[in-house]
Formats: C-alpha cells, structure tokens, sequence
C-alpha cells in the first residue's frame, strides 16, 4: 500500500510521533523513528506536512495520541488509491494527497460531519482573506471587525481572555487559565497586526502572516509560538521559562531579546534577524539527521535554507530587516518573480506576471507611502512594459 508506514511502525505509533513532534520534543530513537517513516515515500512527506500546517492553522490534533487511527489511515490511503486508478490528471492526485492530511484527522477526532466525504477545505481555507481572523482552540472562529477599534475577546464560557485596541491584541494581565490553551491569530495580505502576549512579550505580525499561540502561558513550561509569515518579537526577560519560536523545522530559543523571523512557506530560506540580546537556534533537522545549533549575535542574520538544510549567518543592517513595522517595503538586489510575493503581500493584492522576461530582472528600491499604482509605475520607468488592474487583480502584459 502506497505511503502505508513500515511494517515495524503501527498507524497510531506514527501519529503519536506526529504529534510529539509538533507539540513536545522527540528523543534520538523516536526522531530516527520519525525520519525513517518520512522518507518511506512522498505521501508520508505529504501526509505530515499537511498535519504541520492544520496544526499550525489552530487544527486539533489530540485524535492523533487518543484514538487508534489504523482504521482511518487505511482509508485514507484507499482512497487515494481508488483516485490513481481513474487516471485522473496529476493535479487531482496531488489534491488527494493535499487534503489527506486533514481528512485523517477529522476522522481520527470522530466528527460525524465528515462522513467520509473527500472536502476540499482547511482551516486556511476557510478564513476570509479580508480580515483580522482568530482560531479558538475548539475550531471557532471570529473576525475581528473592521469598523470596532475597541472589543473584548471572550472563550467558550464567555470569560474574558483579551481585549483588542485599536491593531492590538492583549492578552497580558488576565487570569492564568490553568492550562495551555492555543488560539491562532491570522492577519490577510495588505494588513498588518501585532498581539501583547500573556507574559508581555510584544509580537508584531507582518501582512500574510499567522501566529499560534498560548491564551496564557503554564508555570514550569516552556513559552512556545509557532508562526507562519513574518513577525518581530519583543520578547520579556523570564531564566526559568525560555521562549521558542518554531517555524517548520527551526526552532528560535531566547530568555530575552528582540528579533525578526522570516518565515513565509512559500520561500526556500527562514531568516531569523537578531537586534538586541541573544537567540540560539535549533534547526531540528538536517541531511546528516543531527540537530544543528546556531549562537546568533546582534546585528546578525541567520539563514536556514530548508532545501539543503544548511544554515548561515552574517553582519546586517537590521533596519532593513524591521523596516516594515513602519510600513516601509525594502527591496535589495531582489528578482522581479520575488518581488511580486512581497507586493502581493504588501498590498493585498494579485499579480499575475505574464511576461518572461521580467522574471528574473534584479531591483533594489525603497517604498513607504506609494500606492501600488506608483510602486508598478517605477518599475515600469526602469523596464518599459505594460500592465492591466482590476480591483485588487493585476495583470503585467507580455
């Protein structure tokens, strides 16, 4: 059975590895255990970093230590299998296997709703592109609105957790719930939004970006956000209680600093920017299978490629690195098809790119107030070429 763990690893001793992984730490044999699994095919690889991200969306992935999955990952699989023979086009495969991960889940967790429907839909899915969205840990959701600059965020029971001013979420000086509760804030292209932690450490979360964290953060453990996208952290001293970002295989573990961590999905490097203090980073993961360690120094920047899982650092200005909490959009040495991620981002809005080449032209620039009109415009005044927009849909011409 294709994807079908080794025969020495049962389905449920997989996904308690699985969510380990994503919520503890692995010891060696159950890392080598876990590594073993993904390498086994693709769709292992597949399978795990869909969880990853359900996960990191604010999915629950408790069914994956509680219930005994075999059942569920063995339909999964068949269903897959009954797709391949229909020789269906590639991208319907992949779709399969896409959505694989979730769907184990939502069967694992028992929820009737599923009903062994294939649905094409995620937690990121699902979320509206156009406003601040908060994941509670049950899977409700809530927009924060756009007209309100002043509301309170309340859990399930109606108690008070936070309250949000104006592009502020805080959480700091409410009472300690006795338990680690997750939400996941995720902030659409074009916005930008940050969130005062429990214990007062500051996050600011650039456009496109998610963060999932605790509502309040458990004595004796450690502090741990797991982010998506983009954020700077201003992180509030505490010897007894390290704070880790975790963001795909790298793990950033300070007491006490400020600094930026890049970690968009779609790009091959995690950068990870130190201003002030002192970070190490665990990158979790590499070719030859052991953990590598990195001491980053101030006015350092450390990048993780996650394609040959290698990691390197050198002396940067960091302003160039932070500038976007003032709103600025820094561009240096950049190729075109890179910028285009960054404009979208920044400006909440699509750009397909039909001309060639303009892929690979590299630009250095600077933007602060201008309009996307004006941002294109400079572009234009640099390599003549011709552009259509509609609404928030851009199209460069060949």
């Amino acid at each position: 059975m294709v994807g079908i763990p080794p025969t020495s690893y049962k389905p449920m001793e997989v996904a308690s590895l699985i969510y380990k992984k994503l919520t503890s730490k692995l010891d060696e044999s159950e890392k080598f255990a876990l590594r073993k699994w993904l390498l086994a095919s693709e769709e292992n690889q597949a399978i795990y970093s869909n969880i990853e991200t359900y996960f990191n969306n604010g999915g629950d992935i408790s069914g994956l230590q509680k219930m005994d999955a075999h059942d569920a990952w063995d339909k999964v699989l068949r269903k897959h299998l009954a797709r391949k023979k229909q020789n269906r086009s590639k991208h319907i495969i992949q779709s399969t296997y896409k959505y694989a991960a979730v769907l184990l889940l939502a069967l694992m967790a028992g929820y009737a709703y599923w009903n062994y429907n294939f649905s094409p839909r995620t937690v990121a899915n699902e979320i509206e592109d156009d406003g601040i969205v908060i994941v509670f840990d049950n899977g409700e959701k809530i927009q924060l609105s756009a007209d309100k600059k002043q509301e309170q965020l309340l859990d399930k029971e109606g108690n008070k957790i936070g309250e949000r001013n104006g592009n502020q979420l805080d959480y700091s000086g409410k009472e300690n719930l006795g338990e680690l509760v997750y939400n996941t804030l995720s902030v659409p292209n074009g916005r930008r939004f940050d969130i005062v932690l429990s214990d007062n450490s500051h996050v600011y979360l650039n456009a496109g970006s998610s963060l999932r964290y605790p509502v309040n953060f458990i004595p004796g453990q450690k502090r741990q956000v797991f982010l998506e996208g983009e954020a700077f952290f201003e992180v509030s001293k505490d010897k007894n209680h390290p704070f880790i970002v975790s963001s795909g295989n790298m793990d950033v573990e300070v007491l006490g600093t400020k600094f930026n961590v890049n970690a968009y999905p779609e790009e091959a490097n995690i950068n990870t920017v130190l201003v002030e203090g002192s970070v190490r980073l665990d990158t979790n993961e590499t070719e030859d299978g052991i953990d590598s360690l990195v001491l980053l120094e101030p006015g350092h920047i450390a990048h993780w490629d996650t394609n040959s899982k290698t990691a390197e650092t050198e002396e940067v200005d960091t302003d160039l690195y932070t500038s976007w909490m003032q709103g600025k959009l820094v561009l240096r040495g950049m190729k075109f098809k890179d910028i285009v991620k960054k404009l979208e981002r920044h400006y909440g809005v699509s750009i397909e790119n039909k001309n060639e080449e303009l892929e690979n032209r590299v630009f250095t620039a600077t933007f602060d107030v201008e309009t996307i009109e004006e941002v294109l415009n400079t572009f234009v005044a640099e390599t003549d070429f011709d552009y259509l927009m509609e609404k928030n849909k851009i199209t460069i011409l060949e």
